[in-house]
Parts: structure tokens; C-alpha cells; sequence
């Protein structure tokens, strides 16, 4: 084994940790992340907890801006200006759903990664499992950040400073919320402030939902492509050996660890 995975063996526990530990870091803080056997019934219970939160702020921003839309805004520019923002809370909160409701496949593809870091001890075909992780590890961080930053800075804007505007012959600075509520005090203080607040803790999650599915489809797909790599490898070594080997007892049982690989891989 080499000095970079005897290193982030030992910074992690074990190498497949290394792989799926951004993805632990997005879809944990929002319940997302597949309960196992070895999950502690602390964890399912917070894990359960989080999961209705989540959906209390989520539906908290998006019910009261259905409701200013159909029944509060009679001009289309404005109907279609509230929706802008309003689409990305109603498609995050298809996007955790659909997390919520995947639970057992998202775990089983994770212990599949689990056990192929398991099965592959060489050391050369670690490597290339390696930069496999590392690949699918920088992409999803980035996803993650970009996202995240992105929606914080949006709703920032939005809804932390006062706007301008022209009322008749009147100058005033009203509040704003990155996704306008129906009937509710925006103007006052302390209710902008809460209003705003989940607002912002409900553009996390939707980010969070998203961010959490391109990392899983990033990290699963970079996996896959490091055993195609590692199983074009084997074939490449059956040939050159073949050509040198006649022990058929030999040969027969790569080929079935190759052909058992590939099946593999293809699920």
C-alpha cells in the first residue's frame, strides 16, 4: 500500500469513507442519509426529527407563495417575478422527496462501494479507485459550495435590505423576502426577521436537496468508471499472461473473476 492510502486510511478509518464522506456532510443535516445496521438509535431518531423540520421550513416558505400568487398578485409581471424564486423552493422540495423516497436504493449503492473497496486489495487498482474518489470528492464539494453560496447570496440580497420605492408622490424603504408570503407583517419587526430567517433555512434545504443528488450521481459514476478502468486492466493482463500461460484451470477462473467484476459494475 502507498504512503497516500495508508495516509487517508488512517485520517478516515478505512478508504471507502474517503469516498462518500462529502456526500455524508451535505444529506446528513437534513436526514437524508441512508440509515444502516450500524446507525445508533440516537441517530434514526434525529435523522426522523430532521426530516420534519426540514419539512415544516420548507413548507412554511413555499404554501404562502402559492397563496401570493393566486391570490394576491393580479398583474402577470408580478406573478411571473414571484415565481422565479418560488420555483427553486418547489423543485428542492421535489428533489428531498425524492431523496426521502430512494432512502434504500442511495444505501444500497453505497454499500456496493463499500464492498468493492473491500474486494480490491491491490494496490495498483486502489490507485486508480483513488483517483476515481478524488474526482467525484472535488466535484461534489464544488456543487455543494457553488449552490449553496450562490442561493445564500441571492436570498442576502433579497431580503436583507430595505428597497426603495415610489408611492404617488412619496419615497419610502420597504422590506422585502427573497420569496414574497402571503398576508404577512414584512414590514414590522420581529416577523421579517423570522419570516426571513426560515426563508433562509428552506433555501438550504432545497440547495442541500439538489446539491445532495448531483454529489450522489457524481460520486456513484466516477466509482463505476474506476472498475471499468480497473476491470480493462484485468483484460489486459489475462492476454499478455495468456500468451504465456497454458495452465487452462488458471485462465478459466480470471476469466470468471473478470466476467463476475463486469456484471458487477454494470448493476
Amino acid at each position: 500500500m502507498t504512503d497516500d492510502l495508508r495516509t487517508i486510511e488512517r485520517k478516515f478509518g478505512n478508504l471507502s469513507e474517503y469516498s462518500i464522506q462529502v456526500n455524508q456532510w451535505i444529506l446528513k443535516p437534513i436526514g437524508a442519509w441512508p440509515i444502516t445496521n450500524s446507525t445508533t438509535t440516537v441517530e434514526k431518531i434525529t435523522s426522523r426529527i430532521l426530516t420534519v423540520v426540514c419539512w415544516c421550513f420548507s413548507l412554511f416558505t413555499i404554501i404562502p407563495g402559492v397563496l401570493n400568487i393566486m391570490l394576491e398578485k393580479e398583474d402577470i409581471y408580478l406573478k411571473l417575478k414571484t415565481l422565479g424564486p418560488l420555483s427553486h423552493w418547489c423543485v428542492g422540495g421535489f428533489n428531498y422527496a425524492v431523496l426521502l423516497l430512494r432512502k434504500n436504493d442511495i444505501h444500497y449503492c453505497i454499500e456496493h462501494i463499500r464492498t468493492d473497496w473491500k474486494m480490491i486489495t491491490k494496490s495498483e487498482d486502489q490507485q486508480v479507485m483513488l483517483k476515481n474518489a478524488k474526482l467525484g470528492r472535488y466535484v461534489a464539494g464544488f456543487c455543494a459550495a457553488f449552490m449553496q453560496g450562490g442561493v445564500f447570496c441571492t436570498c442576502l440580497v433579497l431580503g436583507a435590505f430595505k428597497r426603495t420605492i415610489e408611492i404617488g408622490n412619496e419615497t419610502m424603504a420597504v422590506y422585502t423576502l427573497p420569496c414574497p408570503a402571503y398576508k404577512f407583517p414584512v414590514q414590522t419587526n420581529p416577523t421579517h426577521d423570522i419570516i426571513l430567517g426560515t426563508q433562509f433555512l428552506s433555501a438550504f434545504i432545497a440547495s442541500s436537496s439538489a446539491a445532495g443528488a448531483f454529489s450522489l450521481a457524481t460520486v456513484f459514476a466516477s466509482h463505476a468508471l474506476g472498475q471499468l478502468n480497473i476491470m480493462m486492466t484485468w483484460v489486459d493482463e489475462f492476454v499478455n499472461r495468456q500468451s504465456r500461460d497454458e495452465n487452462n484451470n488458471a485462465c478459466v477462473n480470471k476469466i470468471g473473476i473478470i466476467v463476475e467484476h463486469h456484471l458487477r459494475v454494470l448493476r
